[in-house]
């Protein structure tokens, strides 16, 4: 069982093929209206005031009633970089035949791998996990800080492909349904180029981070759930109404680590509480890899030798 910490790299080192056309860059001599927007640093951001000339959107603080701009989401191109699932990045309908970037030595053709990511300033990253991916196949490259080729591989994501359930078992997998995963990237990558092919291609999240080991999964215990936030209740007058809500999913992972492991993982459980990570129950069971914000560590104490011990990843994907 792993936890993956998340990596999140600089976007102004990240390349995408997709143009970035939903509002115009920000520019500081303009002088914005209310509800105009603008694009900076791959966010867009709209304006709550008028005459909104050489304020910074990137600086303003959205925690302050005051703020002048106030973010909305990234744009489609950045998407895949969001933390949110729901937010994919998506290709566009009428995919550039020319990438100026890509090198076309590659054999790379932007019309039928209209989503092309490009992401530089990789450091101590040994997994890589694409999920709400949708797509016919994925080619991944890994390079090194010269920029020599490390790894070049091309992943079919038709789903698993299994004759028996000793295969199902045995049989290691990369592509499954939503998720490509590779949990070996290479320890010297500095920069990876991801490709995705097909007609209808979208990207929910790219997760780039490095793994801890901590302790054996018991897949018996892991359980998870689904939880609406729609409620029924009654008005003042009587009639029962329904407050539509979004439904989120939460897991529980059920572990068993040796004392001294314990002692090593619960701290650095407790500093990665309540950010995003990857869960890896296993990684021959796609069903067991996810992702979503460490939530509570429950742990019994009246072992002598190890710890049994559950954590919930809430928002799971």
């Amino acid at each position: 069982m792993h936890v993956a910490r998340e990596f999140s790299p600089d976007l102004d080192l990240v390349r995408s093929s997709l143009a970035e056309e939903e509002a115009p860059a920000w520019d500081a001599g303009t002088a914005y209206g209310l509800n105009d927007r603008v694009i900076r640093g791959h966010r867009i951001f709209q304006s709550v005031i008028e005459d909104n000339l050489g304020i910074d959107p990137a600086l303003e603080d959205q925690s302050a009633l005051a703020a002048r701009w106030v973010f909305d989401r990234f744009t489609n191109a950045f998407a895949a970089f969001d933390g949110i699932l729901t937010n994919a990045t998506v290709a566009q309908e009428d995919p550039g035949a020319v990438v100026p970037w890509l090198d076309p030595g590659l054999g790379i053709d932007p019309a039928t791998a209209p989503v092309i990511l490009d992401i530089a300033g990789i450091s101590g990253v040994d997994t890589m996990i694409l999920f709400g991916v949708v797509a016919t196949s994925a080619r991944v490259i890994c390079y090194d800080v010269a920029d020599a080729v490390l790894r070049d591989t091309e992943t079919n994501l038709s789903g698993r492909q299994v004759s028996d359930w000793w295969e199902w078992f045995t049989e290691p997998f990369e592509g499954f349904q939503d998720k490509l995963v590779d949990l070996s990237v290479p320890g010297t990558t500095a920069r990876i180029l991801i490709a995705l092919s097909g007609a209808e291609v979208r990207l929910g999240e790219v997760f780039l981070g490095d793994q801890l080991f901590v302790g054996k999964g018991m897949a018996q215990q892991t359980e998870g759930r689904s939880i609406s936030g729609s409620r029924y209740s009654f008005n003042d007058y009587g009639t029962l109404t329904l407050a539509r809500g979004p439904t989120r999913v939460e897991m529980d992972y059920a572990v068993v680590a040796s004392e001294p492991l314990w002692r090593q993982v619960k701290p650095q459980l407790d500093r990665l509480s309540g950010s995003l990570v990857a869960t890896i129950g296993a990684e021959r069971r796609p069903s067991s890899i996810h992702f979503g914000v460490l939530g509570p560590v429950r742990w019994l104490e009246d072992l002598p030798d190890e710890y049994e011990y559950t954590f919930t990843i809430m928002g799971i994907a």
